[in-house]
């Protein structure tokens, strides 16, 4: 009966929230998600632009920074994949309003301590890889929210909404932080960034809602409970025919992302011959490339409906623009290229994480994302990591361009195989008068 009458009060809930706010709170929620994600990304790649100033601190030569670099770089996704797989699980049991709060909280306090005592490369690495772990949980938490609050048909463009927080992060990165790194030092820098992340956690705590039926059931459960709970979900998030499918695609495009987005600044510099000035708009615009790719995969996919086919035909294209990346030596050719390569990297992650909310119930969204990108990013590190190592043994930093090729093709012809699991979505028709009455 206590069921039955919680039924009704979350029906009547969500029939008034339909009724009077939905659309205006659906444009709360892309908001708050966007801010969230746009925190987090900028404490991470924060490091990207800073790089040759901490290379100037820790006093490291060309061949430090790539092999040095490369780990301090990489070394986050190590504990972002470990915190994806066994914690993002929890978030399905406390909500992810309460998840996120908690996430927010402690890699502020992180970047706060990178300013402060980062000067010790060992405390570095240690920092780094505890940000991740902190913010392994966001990715998951987003999508969670995303399937509570919106229709199949909406997913690909309010997914799109916080995954476009990325290109914001790198783009604002250069623009912002360097000049604040050169009026100041890095150390400061990630002081300010960590007031960033307290910031967002205002918005969070007031005006996020886990979904229209309100927090999880389990989150009034003991600790032990929920632990065992998941592990259950854990195993069953597993055995989501597919799963490893998306995963495995969005590994081999993780790893190119990775390791061209951690690089950039450096590529530009001593591959295609910026100064250190010219980064501050030069490292921003590929970017630009990387939103527009956002808006327009993301809206042909919502419209189309086979998610697979044209995720898989942009990671071809994607393949194409490495090609042409690694001819092109002009400057602002280099510059049209790049942003012609993330134009095409752009829509294969919030592309998957719609696939995986169209075959996972939500109980086990958390789960399920944090499996993905938990696997996928875990071996992304590699992606930096890879690009260093091949820059300091060659000499050159176009060296690693040819295998992100192959990595992009191979990732196509995998998310092409998640066709026989796909259900494609067909947009509602518009309503006629007679039916608005």
């Amino acid at each position: 009966m206590q069921k039955e009458i919680n039924d009704g009060l979350a029906g009547m809930w969500t029939m008034e929230l339909n009724v009077g706010g939905r659309r205006r709170y659906e444009a709360i929620i892309a908001i708050i998600l966007f801010l969230t994600v746009l925190s987090a990304y900028l404490t991470r790649v924060s490091l990207s632009v800073a790089m040759p100033y901490v290379a100037e601190t820790f006093q490291w030569d060309q061949e430090q920074l790539g092999g040095l670099g490369g780990v301090l770089l990489g070394i986050f996704l190590v504990g972002y994949g470990l915190s994806n797989i066994f914690i993002s699980p929890l978030v399905d049991c406390y909500g992810p309003r309460k998840s996120l709060l908690v996430a927010v909280s402690v890699w502020s306090v992180f970047t706060l301590l990178t300013g402060i005592i980062g000067v010790y490369f060992s405390v570095f690495v240690l920092l780094r890889v505890l940000l991740g772990l902190s913010q392994g949980i966001a990715f998951p938490s987003a999508s969670s929210v995303t399937q509570a609050w919106f229709p199949p048909e909406k997913r690909s463009r309010m997914n799109s909404i916080y995954y476009s927080s990325i290109a914001f992060a790198n783009l604002l990165s250069p623009l912002l932080l360097l000049p604040l790194i050169m009026v100041t030092s890095w150390n400061i820098m990630f002081v300010v960034l960590s007031l960033l992340g307290f910031a967002i956690l205002v918005p969070i705590f007031f005006l996020l809602k886990d979904s229209p039926e309100g927090p999880p059931d389990c989150e009034k459960k003991t600790l032990r409970d929920n632990l065992r709970l998941t592990r259950d979900n854990l195993k069953e998030s597993l055995r989501i025919k597919g799963i490893f499918t998306l995963t495995l695609s969005q590994t081999l495009e993780v790893l190119v992302f990775w390791g061209i987005s951690l690089w950039l600044p450096t590529f530009l510099v001593l591959a295609r011959g910026f100064t250190t000035s010219e980064l501050v708009w030069a490292a921003a615009l590929p970017y630009v490339g990387y939103i527009v790719g956002l808006l327009v995969g993301s809206w042909i996919s919502d419209r189309v409906g086979r998610r697979s086919t044209v995720t898989a035909a942009f990671s071809f294209a994607g393949a194409v623009m490495i090609v042409i990346v690694n001819f092109i030596h002009g400057r602002w050719e280099t510059l049209v290229s790049l942003g012609g390569l993330f134009f095409f990297l752009a829509l294969l992650s919030p592309n998957i994480t719609t696939l995986l909310q169209g075959c996972c119930v939500n109980r086990l969204t958390c789960s399920a994302t944090g499996i993905v990108n938990g696997f996928s990013n875990g071996a992304g590190a590699l992606g930096p990591i890879i690009f260093g190592v091949l820059a300091a043994y060659t000499g050159s930093y176009d060296s690693a361009l040819p295998l992100m090729t192959v990595m992009m093709i191979a990732s196509g012809l995998v998310i092409l195989r998640f066709r026989v699991y796909e259900v494609p979505v067909v947009c509602p028709l518009p309503e006629t008068p007679d039916e608005k009455e």
